[in-house]
């Protein structure tokens, strides 16, 4: 063989080499037959976590306008997949319970705020729980417990704050959580419901960045030793991240299509229920106010209102999916510290384009998605109002 017949049949060989590898590197997936979980309860419950995934996908494509909401929703579901088997899976137990941080740094879902922190902990009314660990320099502390309606949505069924809790001079604390009293709890207690199935534990910071954050621990004081306990249902599990992710989804897609139609308005959708903000796991520290904006490029849309008496107040933009827009990299949410104000009112200017002066909100490049407003421990409010101008023209 010559030695440039030799060489062009190196070439091949590695050619077909590489195609080959792509090729495989790239093999599209073919959906097995369903028989491969027979017998197998937790293989069932994967099958109907991957459907709930597949569902999402399809349901998020679907009620998306445009390229860019889609790929909000697909991370968003990517996201919330995340959160689900943390919170159900990872540390899903409520006799050996662990503290889930909601959002993680990244994860984004139910209408967070950027200047709060969520932490979940799944528990049961057949245990006794003890809450502890150090404030920091938290501006509000709220402890939520949730039990259920019987539509399944969820309720509240009893609360602390900060001004409820007993803390030592260095700032520690500690919460018992049980069916009746135990002796000496005084104040430091959180009185659960038979249904009783999740606490969650709020802070919220004027300067989150700047600010320390508090350490929290959940132990069950009525757990028998680990070797005792019964195994890990791993099908339960999986089917409960299945129940959340599919719950939070519907919520999400339900509430962003109710308000979608009334743009530019903070009137409450009529068909809208006070029960279904149950999905949202509600405070009752937080009234919640706003609506849908939907904007060209030369608009903007002004949110006028008296400043209202409370504790924290803000106004925040999120996408259709309820999540914060990138505060790190626009300015999308600013709260009271932040927000100028004049003779006892307030005005805040949504657009996609920076004005002159005054509080200005940055779309982000979203021409559409929720406006956000929270009045936190709010003593007397009066509902804002907004109204859309021409950029070009408009006047504070």
């Amino acid at each position: 063989m010559s030695k440039s017949l030799l060489m062009l049949s190196i070439v091949i060989a590695l050619v077909g080499g590489y195609v080959f590898g792509t090729l495989q590197n790239h093999r599209a997936i073919e959906l097995p037959p369903t028989d491969w979980a027979e017998g197998s309860e937790a293989a069932q419950a994967w099958r109907e976590f991957s459907a709930s995934l597949e569902a999402g996908g399809a349901l998020v494509v679907e009620s998306a306008p445009d390229v860019q909401a889609r790929h909000d929703g697909l991370a968003f579901i990517a996201e919330l997949a995340s959160a689900s088997l943390e919170m159900k899976l990872t540390r899903g137990s409520t006799t050996q319970p662990q503290f889930t941080d909601w959002m993680s740094g990244y994860r984004k879902f139910l209408g967070d705020s950027p200047d709060a922190l969520y932490h979940s902990a799944e528990v049961s009314s057949e245990n006794q729980y003890v809450i502890s660990g150090h404030r920091g320099d938290a501006d509000y502390v709220g402890l939520t417990l949730y039990g259920r309606h019987i539509n399944g949505w969820n309720r509240v069924s009893a609360h602390l704050t900060h001004d409820d809790i007993e803390f030592d001079t260095q700032g520690n604390f500690s919460v018992s959580v049980s069916v009746i009293r135990p002796e000496g709890a005084r104040g430091n207690w959180l009185a659960m419901d038979k249904d009783a199935h999740l606490i969650m534990v709020r802070q919220y910071f004027h300067d989150r960045d700047q600010a320390t954050k508090a350490t929290l621990q959940i132990e069950n004081l009525s757990a028998k030793p680990k070797e005792a306990t019964e195994p890990v249902s791993l099908s339960g599990d999986l089917r409960r991240a299945a129940e959340f992710f599919n719950s939070t989804l519907q919520g999400t897609v339900t509430l962003a299509r109710m308000v979608s139609h009334m743009p530019n308005s903070i009137e409450p959708p009529r068909d809208y229920s006070p029960d279904f903000g149950g999905v949202f796991y509600p405070t009752p520290d937080n009234e919640y106010l706003g609506g849908w904006y939907k904007l060209e490029k030369d608009e903007a849309l002004i949110v006028e209102g008296a400043v209202p008496n409370a504790a924290y107040w803000s106004v925040s933009l999120q996408n259709r999916w309820l999540q914060s827009l990138d505060y790190e990299k626009h300015q999308t949410a600013l709260n009271h510290r932040q927000i100028q104000t004049e003779d006892g009112q307030y005005t805040v200017i949504i657009s996609s384009q920076k004005p002159p002066s005054g509080n200005w909100l940055d779309t982000a490049g979203r021409d559409e998605g929720l406006l956000a407003i929270r009045y936190q421990r709010v003593v007397e409010s009066e509902a804002p109002t907004v109204r859309l101008v021409k950029f070009s023209n408009f006047k504070l």
